[in-house]
């Protein structure tokens, strides 16, 4: 202990001795934070890889069970091999397979991507030959577009893509720190050969040898080089198609052109999905950022470009909406932590000179506050971290702390100058008196965000770390100053007068006779202690346990559940009839704007709400679904939640049709738990296939084989894509090669489609194969390599996820599966679960951290335990202080009981440590516990004050993380309630468990000294 009051007061003597050379480092050190804060990256959030992979293998116009069967299956059980993966689940429909896993956070995920990739090379053969490429998806944080731009106008944007492209697009890509812009909604014109199944027909053509034609007709490629006049000279025979005319003009026979047996026309592709916004056809613009580039800077750039577009009278008639912009949402939250965080300083300047009574030293104290964000600005600018929302909670919350240090090192000298005379002597004394404490408080609040850094990963741990490093090294830092800069500038004024027995004096006496009677009643007191122990179990049982169950940014996304295979047409029909009920009720619903997007099988609307909102969400989703307009093609419902995941029911199993009996059967029964709403399975409409059955032995016959039909037919109604040319400005040019157009609507014409010429007749499709429709699943999920299907809900505004979980589970005890099926609750239940459970450990340890911590520091076990039963009383402070507020316990919530630990226990340690030196000096024990309580209760109270002031801002108002995340609301209250609530009860209860500890430990002594007596007479008789 000796050694590290002699630091804090070397520490001291030294900032005395070299003033200039001490106030030049600070100095420097706070221009190297104002510095930091320009050079430092401005983002959302830290650059962190999520551990998730998508491995996406594209596979046009094929059947879910085809998919599922040559491509999902296949790649599942080549991934399952890898090591370390927490979930796998697998989605297999007509245009892709689609395999998501997802790893611990501790993983390497760049290293699973390489592995996966390798596991997917090794299998390629025993996927189908037509599949182009197998896509792997790894993702960061800094991956997500930082701008969504939304394109809608009253004329026709079909064919806009070349406007758009040479005047956006390609200028928001030249702006400095764009890495990427994707522009979807429209498509680049390509050139397509449509060929006429009757002149095919009638010119005896043979498809397959078109197809081969067509691509050998078009090439470039190396023939390596000669060399000639001492040069090396490239050869290179261009083949490539150099014209529209090129292409009409080729030989497919002779005397045969392609013209003759085909229309060769510039066209723009089939629409696949579209979508709306204020009820217009919409195109969407995602624009990408170098994780380098400052957010704000690209953002506004990217304005710039915008605005020029505006006034460019090419876009006269287009609206360019700006659906989401990072940026915008980051100052959002910045400015507004900034502004809570200023008027947190402001109320802790007004309450330290409430207690000092003094500008000067008021001024001194506060001086820790800029001195130590800078110090933190420039540490985090040189070891790699960012500014993110994050990084300044972190700021924010240390904002009340950084005062605490050197406040108790300054009413420690003022203290000790009122009985020195010489200023340098009693500077020392009194820095030598608090060093060990300041030194114990610091590491506590630090040393509990240990666990979170090398503990066990979940996302809330990940994303903690950042807080923990601006929160550590800004306190870390004010440790310095309080050690240093404070007691320079504090040793150069005059010592403080004496306060009169008015004001803090009458306070002094009734705290006095408080811990008279205390320590005077000691069983009254413990049995008062245990009570409000056990009151505890009054707001734990009332605060549930749950997430926010309100979408923070405003905004309902619509379901419309299409039932059945229709259209984009007819799709977009539903679609334009629910808008239209939408807006006919705009003032009423408070609606904003909605973006719908839909595709043959899919359609859903956003709805974006007013930003002041008369009512609660969940009212106004109930008032539009009473007056919903009737649909045919539609069952209209809101998507589940998916800020947490919703309530999710998962079944497993083998079958998709005993999956489906499940769910129709369970749903029903889910719809009378309480709380919950829109309860459905997540299935997609059934949709149906033709199905050509080829008969072998007809085949055989022509000289066909199975594959030549397959070819002919996928040639017809996909068609095949050919090596595309460069032309003009408009750069590569695709080339399609399809049938017409009625082929693709008509299955009588399909059947006379001409598959090969024979000697004496064509020989058409249906002369070979049998075709017949018949009803197929419109997509097939796996979950864990077994086939899976989901039902979720969202929760009613008074339910709780702690609510529904107990329903559901009741309600399945009851229901009876077959043999080889199961269920697991999913979403938001195993997100709470794994997250809430991780810091529930991590809090255990900390606890375990702190003491270890004291007891290390304090070279005593007596003195760490009487300090953490402090923690106890803050948290009965949280619970009560969220019953009063109607707070739930969220892990926001949970994040600031953490960090309370840490604080709570710097007032015990302040506390019990000047009773120990006054014990150490010669004082009674009771004597030493009443004149160090007296001594410390200013400073404490002062740093209590500051502390919670300093977060009140963030308790009362709305600010949330990113601006439209979860509020910052819980983590305040935790601190506040815990922090007010101990600090009451410990001037109180702590000199009383201190004192109890003393004499058992003395009982003890004794009775170990009355054993060995007694064992020495024993043995000496």
């Amino acid at each position: 202990m000796k050694q590290f009051d002699n630091m804090g007061a070397s520490l001291a003597a030294f900032a005395i001795r070299k003033p200039v050379t001490l106030c030049m480092f600070f100095f420097s050190m706070l221009l190297m934070g104002l510095l930091a804060s320009r050079l430092l990256p401005l983002e959302k959030f830290p650059g962190i890889d999520i551990p998730q992979l998508v491995v996406q293998v594209p596979y046009k116009d094929a059947s879910p069970a085809e998919v599922e069967r040559m491509i999902t299956k296949p790649v599942e059980e080549a991934l399952a091999t890898l090591s370390g993966i927490k979930r796998m689940t697998s989605t297999s429909n007509e245009d892709r397979a689609e395999i998501f896993l997802e790893f611990a956070w501790d993983e390497n995920i760049s290293a699973k991507s390489i592995e996966a990739r390798e596991q997917i090379d090794a299998i390629r053969d025993e996927l189908p030959q037509d599949v182009e490429r197998v896509l792997v998806y790894k993702f960061n944080t800094n991956d997500m577009p930082i701008f969504q731009l939304r394109i809608s106008s009253e004329r026709d944007l079909s064919n806009a893509y070349d406007l758009l492209e040479r005047n956006l697009k390609m200028p928001i890509e030249r702006v400095p720190g764009v890495s990427k812009v994707e522009l979807y909604g429209v498509l680049k014109k390509q050139i397509a050969i449509r060929l006429d199944s009757n002149r095919i027909a009638a010119l005896h053509v043979d498809v397959n040898e078109l197809s081969k034609t067509l691509r050998d007709a078009n090439f470039s490629m190396s023939a390596g080089h000669i060399e000639d006049l001492n040069q090396k000279i490239m050869v290179n025979p261009q083949g490539e198609f150099r014209s529209k005319q090129e292409i009409e003009d080729l030989i497919v026979r002779r005397g045969i052109h392609l013209k003759d047996i085909a229309d060769i026309n510039y066209e723009s592709p089939k629409r696949t999905e579209g979508r709306h916004l204020d009820r217009s056809y919409a195109i969407g613009l995602n624009i990408f950022r170098e994780s380098t580039s400052n957010l704000v800077e690209v953002s506004q750039a990217v304005l710039d470009v915008i605005d020029q577009a505006n006034d460019n009278p090419a876009f006269n008639g287009i609206k360019l909406f700006i659906m989401q912009d990072e940026a915008d949402s980051v100052t959002e939250s910045l400015s507004d932590l900034l502004q809570a965080g200023l008027i947190g300083a402001l109320l802790s300047v007004l309450v330290l000179y409430g207690f000092l009574r003094q500008w000067t030293s008021t001024l001194i104290v506060v001086l820790s506050v800029p001195f130590s964000i800078c110090i933190a600005l420039a540490c985090m600018y040189f070891m790699g971290y960012s500014l993110n929302i994050l990084s300044m909670m972190g700021l924010m919350l240390a904002v009340g702390m950084l005062v605490d240090n050197a406040v108790v090192v300054t009413e420690s000298i003022f203290h000790e100058k009122e009985s020195e005379p010489d200023a340098i002597k009693a500077t020392k004394a009194g820095v030598s008196k608090v060093s060990l404490a300041v030194i114990a408080g610091t590491a506590t609040t630090a040393i509990v965000f240990l666990p979170n850094i090398i503990g066990t990963k979940v996302n809330v741990t990940v994303f903690l770390e950042h807080v923990a490093i601006a929160i550590c090294i800004s306190l870390f830092a004010s440790l310095l100053i309080a050690q240093t800069l404070i007691p320079l500038l504090t040793s150069r004024l005059k010592p403080r007068r004496k306060q009169n027995d008015r004001g803090p004096g009458r306070f002094r006496r009734l705290y006095q006779s408080a811990l008279h009677w205390t320590l005077a009643h000691q069983g009254k007191t413990a049995l008062i202690a245990l009570g409000i122990l056990i009151s505890t179990a009054i707001p734990m049982g009332v605060v549930s346990s749950d997430q926010d169950n309100e979408n923070p940014n405003n905004q309902l996304w619509l379901n419309y559940n299409i039932q059945g295979n229709y259209s984009l047409e007819e799709v977009e029909k539903e679609v334009d009839r629910m808008e239209a009920y939408l807006y006919a009720n705009q003032q009423r619903f408070h609606i904003k704007q909605v973006y719908s997007y839909y595709n043959t099988g899919h359609a859903v609307s956003g709805i974006t709400l007013n930003d002041e909102l008369p009512i609660k969400q969940n009212k106004i989703k109930e008032m539009i679904k009473e007056d919903f307009p009737s649909f045919v093609r539609a069952k209209p419902s809101f998507s589940w939640n998916q800020q947490n995941g919703g309530v999710r029911l998962t079944l497993l199993g083998q079958s998709s049709e005993v999956l489906m009996e499940m769910a129709d059967r369970i749903v029903p029964v889910l719809k009378s738990v309480p709380g919950l709403t829109d309860v459905r399975a997540d299935i997609s409409a059934d949709k149906e296939e033709l199905q050509i059955l080829v008969d072998r032995q007809k085949a055989f016959r022509f000289g066909i084989s199975a594959e030549d039909v397959a070819n002919v037919v996928t040639t017809a109604l996909r068609g095949n894509n050919l090596r595309t040319f460069r032309h003009g400005d408009t750069g590569e040019v695709d080339i399609r090669l399809m049938f017409d157009e009625n082929l693709q609507h008509s299955v009588e014409a399909l059947k006379n489609l001409t598959v090969k010429r024979s000697e004496t007749q064509n020989v058409t499709l249906d002369m070979l194969a049998d075709i017949r429709i018949v009803p197929r699943l419109s997509e097939i999920r796996r979950y864990h390599r077994q086939t899976a299907l989901a039902i979720g809900a969202n929760l009613e505004e008074v339910a709780t996820l702690e609510q529904a979980r107990k329903g559901i589970e009741n309600i399945m005890a009851n229901i009876e599966l077959p043999a080889g099926y199961s269920w697991t609750l999913d979403g938001s239940f195993r997100n709470q679960n794994e997250n809430e459970s991780v810091m529930q450990i991590n809090m255990l340890l900390a606890v375990c951290m702190i003491y270890i911590v004291m007891a290390a520091l304090f070279e005593s076990l007596l003195l760490p335990t009487a300090v953490i039963t402090s923690l106890l009383f803050s948290f009965t402070g949280v619970f009560w202080a969220f019953l009063l507020t109607g707070t739930s316990m969220s892990i926001m919530g949970m994040i600031g009981m953490l960090i309370l630990m840490g604080i709570v226990v710097n007032n015990g340690i302040v506390l019990v440590d000047r009773v120990n030196q006054l014990i150490d000096e010669g004082y009674k024990a009771t004597d030493a516990i009443i004149e160090g309580c007296l001594n410390r209760v200013r400073p404490i109270l002062m740093t209590v004050a500051t502390t919670i002031l300093g977060l009140i801002p963030l308790a009362l108002g709305g600010t949330q993380i990113g601006g439209d995340g979860p509020p910052y609301s819980p983590m305040a209250i935790a601190i506040i309630g815990g922090l007010l609530f101990s600090t009451l009860t410990s001037l109180l209860l702590l000199p009383l468990t201190y004192l109890l500890l003393l004499k058992l430990r003395q009982k003890t002594g004794q009775m170990i000294a009355n054993s060995k007596a007694l064992v020495s007479r024993i043995s000496g008789a």
